[in-house]
C-alpha cells in the first residue's frame, strides 16, 4: 500500500497535533510534514509539494493577509491539492479560495469526523464545501458567478482530449500529484505538465479545480 504524504500548515500547536494524530489513526504509515509560519510553509511546499498528496492549509497565519500565502503556494506548486482550514467562513473567502483552485474549504468549527470526511472526499477528486456554506454561497450567487465563465454554450464545440490526456485527467480527478502521475503512466514530469497545460486550455481553466468541474460539466466520466 502506498504511503500518503500530507503537508499541514497551522500556527496553533494543538490543531497541528490533533490533525496529525487523526491522520496517523487513519493511516499509521502516513507521512505528515508540518509548518507553523508562512516562511516555513513556503520552504515545505518547495521541498515536498511535488510529492505530497494533500496540503491542509490554515489561511490565518501571523503576518499573512487574506489569501496571499495560498496564492504564493499555488504559484510555486500549481498542481498541489489544497484543503483550506479557516476560521473565516464568509462567502468572499470561500469564493476566493475556490477561484485559486482549492479542493475544499473547511471551517475550523467543523468536528473531527467531518474533517476526516472532507479529506477523503478531496483525495478522491471532489471539491468539498460544507452544506451550510454551500447553501449560503448559492443563495448569495457567489459560487454561480465563480463558475460562470466555465459554462459552455450549446453552440460551442465539444472538448476533445487525446487518450493520454484522458489518462492524465482521470488521475487528476483521483487527486494524484504530478510525481505519482509520472510513475503510473511512465512519463517524464515535463510531459505530464504539458498534458496538464493542454487540459487546462481545452476547458478554459486556470487550475485543477476549475478543470475538473468543467470536465464534469462537459460530460467526461470523472467522479466529483
Amino acid at each position: 500500500m502506498r504511503v500518503m504524504k500530507y503537508l499541514l500548515v497551522d500556527d496553533h500547536a494543538l490543531i497541528t497535533s490533533a490533525i496529525s494524530m487523526m491522520l496517523a489513526d487513519r493511516e499509521p504509515d502516513a507521512d505528515v510534514r508540518t509548518a507553523s509560519s508562512a516562511e516555513e510553509a513556503l520552504r515545505l511546499v518547495e521541498a515536498e509539494g511535488d510529492t505530497a498528496d494533500l496540503l491542509i492549509l490554515d489561511l490565518s497565519l501571523p503576518g499573512v493577509s487574506g489569501t496571499e500565502l495560498m496564492e504564493e503556494i499555488v504559484r510555486i506548486q500549481p498542481m498541489l491539492k489544497i484543503l483550506v482550514l479557516s476560521g473565516l467562513t464568509d462567502q468572499e473567502s470561500v469564493m476566493r479560495v475556490l477561484q485559486l483552485g482549492a479542493a475544499g474549504f473547511v471551517p475550523k468549527s467543523l468536528d473531527a469526523d467531518m474533517l476526516a470526511d472532507a479529506i477523503d472526499f478531496v483525495l478522491k477528486g471532489g471539491v468539498f464545501i460544507p452544506s451550510k456554506l454551500l447553501a449560503e454561497s448559492q443563495r448569495a450567487g457567489f459560487l454561480t458567478r465563480t463558475a460562470e465563465h466555465l459554462k459552455r454554450g450549446d453552440n460551442e464545440e465539444p472538448v476533445h482530449l487525446t487518450e493520454r490526456q484522458k489518462d492524465v485527467l482521470a488521475r487528476l480527478a483521483q487527486g494524484a500529484p504530478i510525481k505519482r502521475i509520472c510513475r503510473e503512466l511512465n512519463l517524464s514530469e515535463g510531459t505530464v505538465k504539458t498534458h496538464v497545460a493542454a487540459i487546462y486550455r481545452a476547458f478554459g481553466a486556470s487550475n485543477r479545480t476549475e478543470a475538473l468541474l468543467a470536465a464534469r460539466r462537459a460530460g467526461f466520466d470523472i467522479d466529483l
